[in-house]
């Protein structure tokens, strides 16, 4: 189920350690990245484990899982989550056990890492030892893609006697994230397991062991594709009794370090040209992220999948140090274009970690020729020249083509999918430049159902500096956006569940982008169909004796509307509904009326859905009301 976490709580987590003599205790968290609580209990945790001398007395790791649903972060791993879930039937998230047993059981929920505390870690860590680690040693394979890891292991001066062990070895990372993965907010994550070997049942020891009884044991396998060597990872290995659950020691190797490695990454930046095309040139950082200084390497990008291009980089970086680089330029279309960027060979060498080596980004290049009114695009096939659905940070979450059942015709619309974008994900459809006059509208239809209470956003915005500032001049979220009662699964709308939108862009500085922005609060699909930039009929403010206060309710209106407003004197007085085209479909009153309030009934039972005005003329000049009507 879809935000449903089954405990909330707050409190903290775990680090590492091994104690005055030579125990060392295993805290083993049940995590995720959409999970609220976690995010939440987390930091106190960490705060309590990595405090004091906890370090000498316990090693943290955690799993991601699926609760109360997956992200990609955890889903790299669901093998490993899916069997660990099941060995200790986890109930919740966060979830914890203790050297395979439940902290503090008589706790109001037992487990969660919210009820751990100082006097758990001193207890657990002054038990005897039934074997010791030593010595516990990982090194990276010639290669750089697998990691070996060696230990002797030795029992107790009790022995050992009784179900047979399993030796358990992971690699832990700590991974860090611009942004979050997930919806919790987090975006910092401590001592994940990565993989484990030789699987995640690990390797049978002896069921008997003999006072001072030793075993050497050496265990290799291959680092996953997706964990960034030079992010600090390490080994973790534990002795478990599956029979009981219980860790009998546990250990971790020093970090693992590599000599060399280059990364990549985009600078943010935005195009502005005038004309149909310009030329870009895109800027990337580089980045030494091991110990060796590095001095060349090649770059090879490509402009929305096109011919790969290379161009060579030489310099001296030191560990940590970064540079820009600027490529050559490169001549595109206006629109919204999609950069990727590669780096390779650092000194001539094969990059030892190629997890750092890519990166992707957008650039929007806005023509400053203004496009002819009208502007129309229904989405049914592909979108015309200059429009474009923008990836704001490309990260492949956008306005996509989907199947919709249409408020008049057609089956195609674009969704914003907020009901799997995390929080905050914002993305754009971009129109092309419209040549805005004293007397432009835009209008579209929108459909959207809330999740629960979440607050989804629909905008209108524009922007004068190609993208690098935005200016938000019509606003919708929530319950307001709606346009259909909330749901808890993901929403596709009826022909019914569609409302147009208007907004005056006449005062739009000219040049401008104008554009819609989704914006997602983790909450349901927003759909948006038919938008229209157009000239209507002239909007003037009207002089004394003319009409003030002028309103129209509800609007938009299905059968009927209310035309409400005040003359300050005497006056001729016609009011008529005209299309966008400048047509008078009908004459709602044509009379001299009195100074004082007026109103009137427009009947829009015979009006197809869409935008009208509602003119109101009087002797000092005419007011211009846009009036939507829904079917």
């Amino acid at each position: 189920m879809k935000k449903i976490v089954l405990s909330l709580m707050g409190a903290a987590m775990c680090a590492m350690a091994a104690n005055a003599q030579t125990r060392m205790t295993l805290h083993e968290e049940f995590t995720g990245e959409n999970c609220p609580p976690c995010a939440s209990t987390n930091p106190t945790f960490w705060s309590l484990c990595d405090g004091g001398t906890n370090p000498t007395k316990l090693i943290h790791i955690s799993y991601m899982v699926p609760i109360p649903t997956a992200g990609f972060y955890c889903n790299r791993t669901t093998a490993i989550y899916t069997s660990r879930d099941a060995y200790y039937a986890v109930p919740f998230a966060p979830y914890g056990r203790y050297d395979g047993n439940v902290p503090d059981p008589t706790a109001g929920d037992p487990g969660h890492p919210g009820y751990f505390v100082q006097a758990d870690i001193d207890a657990e860590a002054a038990r005897a030892d039934s074997f010791t680690f030593s010595p516990l040693t990982s090194v990276w394979s010639s290669t750089y893609d697998s990691v070996i890891t060696t230990v002797t292991i030795t029992a107790g001066s009790t022995g050992w006697s009784g179900t047979t062990p399993k030796l358990r070895v992971a690699l832990i990372q700590t991974n860090d994230f611009a942004s979050s993965p997930g919806t919790n907010g987090e975006t910092h994550f401590e001592n994940v397991v990565q993989q484990m070997y030789p699987d995640v049942n690990g390797s049978a020891m002896p069921a008997t062991w003999a006072a001072g009884e030793s075993h050497t044991y050496t265990i290799a396998g291959r680092v996953p594709a997706y964990v960034d060597k030079s992010q600090s990872p390490y080994m973790v290995v534990w002795l478990q009794d599956d029979g009981n659950k219980n860790i009998a020691q546990a250990g971790q190797t020093p970090i693992l370090t590599i000599p060399y490695d280059v990364a990549i990454g985009n600078q943010p930046s935005t195009n502005c040209v005038t004309g149909t095309s310009g030329s870009i040139a895109p800027s990337v950082k580089i980045t030494n992220t091991a110990a060796a200084t590095i001095t060349s390497a090649t770059i090879y990008y490509q402009v929305d999948g096109g011919t790969m291009m290379s161009q060579p980089w030489t310099g001296s970086l030191a560990t940590g140090a970064t540079t820009d680089f600027t490529l050559p330029a490169v001549t595109v279309a206006s629109g919204a274009h999609t950069i990727y960027d590669s780096i390779a060979v650092p000194n001539g060498l094969n990059d030892i970690n190629t997890i750092n080596n890519g990166a992707t980004t957008v650039m929007l290049v806005q023509s400053t020729t203004a496009s002819a009114l009208p502007l129309t695009t229904d989405f049914e096939s592909a979108l015309p020249a200059s429009w474009a659905l923008f990836d704001a940070n490309g990260n492949g979450e956008n306005f996509k083509s989907a199947s919709a059942p249409n408020h008049a015709t057609g089956s195609k619309a674009v969704k914003h999918d907020n009901y799997d974008y995390p929080s905050g994900e914002a993305n754009f459809i971009i129109l092309p430049t419209p040549a805005i006059g004293a007397h432009t509208l835009l209008t579209f239809w929108v459909a959207y159902a809330q999740y629960s209470t979440e607050n989804d956003m629909l905008e209108v915005v524009t922007s004068s500096d190609c993208g690098l500032n935005w200016t938000s001049i019509w606003s919708k979220s929530g319950s307001d956006l709606s346009t259909a009662a909330a749901i808890t699964s993901a929403f596709t709308p009826t022909a019914t569940q569609w409302r147009q939108e208007g907004q005056d862009l006449s005062s739009v500085a000219a040049g401008s982008i104008v554009a819609l922005r989704g914006t997602s609060d983790f909450g349901n699909n927003l759909y948006v169909d038919d938008i229209r930039v157009a000239s209507v009929v002239a909007v003037n403010q009207v002089a004394a004796p003319a009409s003030s206060a002028v309103t129209i309710y509800p609007n938009p209106a299905k059968d009927n509307a209310t035309l409400s407003f005040t003359l300050s004197g005497q006056t001729n007085v016609q009011v008529s509904v005209v299309d966008e085209l400048g047509r008078t479909l009908s004459v709602v009153a044509s009379e001299v009326m009195t100074a004082g309030a007026h109103t009137l009934n427009i009947s829009t039972q015979s009006l197809a859905t869409g935008v009208y005005n509602v003119l109101v003329h009087t002797d000092g000049g005419t007011n211009t009301q846009h009036l939507s009507v829904v079917k």
